[in-house]
């Protein structure tokens, strides 16, 4: 308790403290990129007024996505609208190990500051921290367009639903009678009564160095798939059940109350409830190239995971 206080009060003093005037909301929106090392990459995006920051941060090999948080915007005022008069902004991102609170704030020209606080959760004895990174604005591109002009596109960060974990640290426990797999506090698999599933699960997790646990429609996903620091898992493992799937074989079908996505016009591999939400799963799989598609116990089974 005594440090979520000195957490929240220590952000609301670089809240109070921050050098600069306030600006519109609509110009902290962006996608930003590392001045300092600290963080890899931010976006800030508002929709109908739901604020939401994207954060990635500095891993190796390739950066790790945090996923996206709700914000929210302060003005320096209980008079003032932050819309109108935004001093800084704040998320907090929950890695299971760790929560992680991101207080923006500065905002000039085309750069703004980053605190981020770190609070361990999985009682490993690693102190609790905070970090200071400059980011800026992310560059334009230019792209010519077929037979037109050339034109500038923002660098758009891939949009995702993940929950960070960290592998070396997921167990088997037994929860309320069920089995599952947990990273701290958090679940991540629920296998019933079947111990045995929960076990090759975690032993999967590790083998791949799982760090993200990512879902496209909740709470009853479409697909469910795994990401090593953001990226595609690759290899295999001894006694692993998969199919293939061809990326570029992809298609959708309408049958009726759902949309199936098809391999190669024949393999039924997936299915969503909407035609949007079914090209979301394509886009995905071709994003990352996944060519198999794994299980851990069929029929319904408790983990399913792709990989190339």
């Amino acid at each position: 308790m005594i440090k979520q206080i000195f957490a929240a009060g220590a952000a609301a003093l670089f809240t109070i403290a921050s050098a600069q005037a306030g600006q519109p909301l609509n110009q902290w929106l962006g996608n930003y990129v590392k001045n300092t090392d600290g963080l890899h990459s931010l976006s800030i995006t508002n929709s109908g007024g739901n604020l939401k920051i994207s954060v990635k941060g500095e891993c190796t090999p390739n950066p790790c996505d945090w996923g996206e948080a709700t914000a929210t915007a302060y003005s320096t005022s209980a008079s003032v609208d932050p819309a109108s008069d935004t001093d800084s902004i704040i998320a907090t991102y929950n890695q299971g190990f760790a929560t992680k609170t991101v207080v923006l704030d500065n905002r000039a020209g085309n750069t703004l500051r980053a605190h981020v606080y770190t609070r361990f959760t999985d009682n490993s004895g690693r102190k609790d921290y905070v970090s200071h990174v400059s980011m800026k604005k992310a560059p334009l591109i230019a792209r010519p367009l077929p037979g037109g002009p050339i034109i500038a596109t923002p660098v758009k960060p891939f949009k995702e639903d993940c929950v960070s974990l960290n592998p070396d640290t997921v167990s088997v426990e037994q929860k309320s009678g069920r089995w599952k797999v947990v990273d701290g506090s958090h679940w991540l698999l629920d296998a019933g009564s079947n111990k045995p599933e929960m076990d090759r699960a975690k032993q999967i997790i590790q083998h791949y160095g799982f760090t993200q646990h990512c879902f496209i429609g909740r709470p009853d996903p479409s697909l469910s798939y795994w990401l090593k620091n953001g990226a595609a898992p690759s290899g295999g493992l001894s006694g692993e059940d998969c199919v293939n799937i061809n990326p570029s074989g992809l298609s959708v079908q309408n049958s009726g109350n759902h949309f199936t996505i098809v391999s190669n016009g024949n393999h039924y591999a997936f299915t969503a409830p909407s035609q949007a939400e079914a090209q979301e799963v394509i886009d995905v799989i071709k994003y990352y190239g996944f060519t198999k598609s794994c299980f851990v116990g069929r029929p319904g089974p408790s983990m399913r995971y792709l990989r190339k």
